[in-house]
């Protein structure tokens, strides 16, 4: 299970070689040497098959069972949620696959397999495992925000590549390092990067527990130091809604949406401490960051270049990527390693000729007074034959009426991009990264009584 030795440049370890502790649980930590006892005693029940579902939701159980995955020389599916039709669906191309899981599943229809590994159970005195680089770690699934979910897949040597890149940006490659504290779930491109792969590779180490809720992350924060915090802009969005006295993390890192930069001005102030946002997609992975406060472009990643093609789509390439990846967003290009990003391509709407930026509407709903969350959602660009469409938006906003609130988006919107209709919702069935599934709001803005 450790590789063989004939070609070692073709061969990536599993772990870096590091005294710093690979996990933390509780208040105690794991070492590499424990967590590898772990991965292999897992590994040593997975059963005969080409790939695991990697359900785990404590993080420490996720590595384990990524790991010992990897060591048995199958793939990691990383589904975007839990559903028994997403899952069912998956599952009907790898039928051999059982559910790694650590908590009640009762509704999943895969063979299940448990992971209660707590990291003490003895310590590995076996050398650190090596894996091919060309071997398929995972098959990542998009999230469905703007369609219908797709697969991607990554090799070994990828994930290696993208982490190396990013321990060298973030300052994470030496030292004793610190404490990962992630509100982004593992099974995500960015969670698996940022909290998993930087824990696996680097001298940081990672939190089992994923804190949701406000109090929960300023507990973590307070327990860990010193912390990095990685989330998203809708969970930093809730900690500065908390009013809450935040320890200083080392640092925050934010992605999976564009991050505006007064909120991030916000988060510095409030945590003092600098933010910085990672660009990625599910596409190519995380490949650039920025300082969002100071800089408005993005600086690659080392060693991965940008280029325009004539049609205007931007390519991006590094040593993660075997072939040029188109991304999904409106880039312009600096040069080699500098872009601005003005919005995903899916998101430029054309209704009777004029056109907006669904992020820049959506990101003027949520900065009306009383507005707590809000969403645009496009219809389908089929639904009229003369190209003329009409938005809906569903909102939070308990205090406001509809009334006052399409008074206030007149003031700085063409009268084709106000919402018909705007309807009033408790809540947005947001991710757990707090994205939302266009069929998931169309089913919500369905059961009000209204149709985009």
């Amino acid at each position: 299970m450790t590789g063989t030795q004939d070609h070692p440049q073709d061969i990536l370890p599993l772990l870096a070689d590091t005294p710093a502790p690979l996990a933390r649980i509780g208040e105690r930590t794991v070492s590499r040497a424990a967590f590898l006892a772990d991965v292999q005693a897992l590994a040593a029940r997975l059963p005969q098959a080409r790939a695991a579902f990697n359900l785990c939701q404590d993080r420490y159980h996720f590595a384990v069972a990524f790991a010992a995955i990897l060591l048995r020389r199958q793939i990691n599916l990383l589904p975007p949620n839990r559903g028994r039709t997403t899952l069912a669906e998956i599952a009907g191309q790898y039928p051999d696959a059982p559910a790694l899981v650590d908590g009640p599943d009762a509704e999943i229809a895969i063979p299940v397999l448990r992971v209660s590994a707590c990291g003490e159970a003895g310590e590995s005195a076996e050398p650190i495992p090596t894996i091919p680089s060309d071997q398929t770690a995972i098959l990542a699934f998009s999230s469905g925000s703007t369609g219908t979910p797709t697969v991607h897949a990554r090799s070994w040597g990828a994930l290696h590549a993208v982490t190396h890149q990013a321990l060298e940006c973030f300052g994470l490659q030496d030292g004793a390092g610190p404490t990962l504290v992630g509100t982004v779930p593992p099974q995500h491109m960015y969670g698996l990067e940022s909290t998993i792969l930087y824990a696996l590779l680097g001298h940081a180490t990672l939190l089992s527990q994923r804190p949701f809720y406000p109090e929960d992350v300023r507990a973590a924060l307070a327990a860990c130091a010193p912390a990095v915090l990685v989330t998203t802009p809708f969970h930093l969005n809730a900690c500065l809604r908390a009013g809450l006295e935040w320890p200083q993390p080392e640092r925050i890192l934010c992605a999976t949406a564009p991050l505006d930069p007064e909120t991030a001005g916000a988060a510095e102030r409030v945590f003092g401490c600098r933010l910085d946002e990672i660009y990625g997609c599910t596409e190519a992975g995380a490949i650039a960051t920025r300082r969002t406060t100071r800089e408005s472009d993005w600086t690659t990643y080392p060693g991965v270049e940008i280029h325009a093609k004539d049609d205007g789509i931007v390519q991006v390439q590094g040593p993660q990527h075997p072939a040029a990846v188109p991304l999904p967003d409106h880039i312009e290009a600096r040069d080699a390693h500098h872009f601005r990003m003005e919005g995903r391509l899916a998101d430029q709407l054309n209704i009777a000729g004029k056109r907006a930026s669904l992020a820049d509407l959506n990101r003027r709903l949520n900065a009306i007074p009383g507005v707590l969350d809000g969403v645009f959602i496009p219809p389908e660009p089929s639904t009229d034959a003369r190209g003329v469409t009409r938005l809906a938006a569903l909102v939070v906003a308990p205090g406001r009426s509809e009334a006052e609130i399409q008074a206030t988006l007149a003031e700085c919107l063409d009268p084709l991009f106000l919402p018909r209709p705007l309807v009033h919702v408790d809540h947005l069935p947001r991710s757990a990264t707090g994205k939302l599934p266009r069929q998931v709001l169309l089913d919500l803005l369905a059961r009000h009584g209204e149709c985009a």
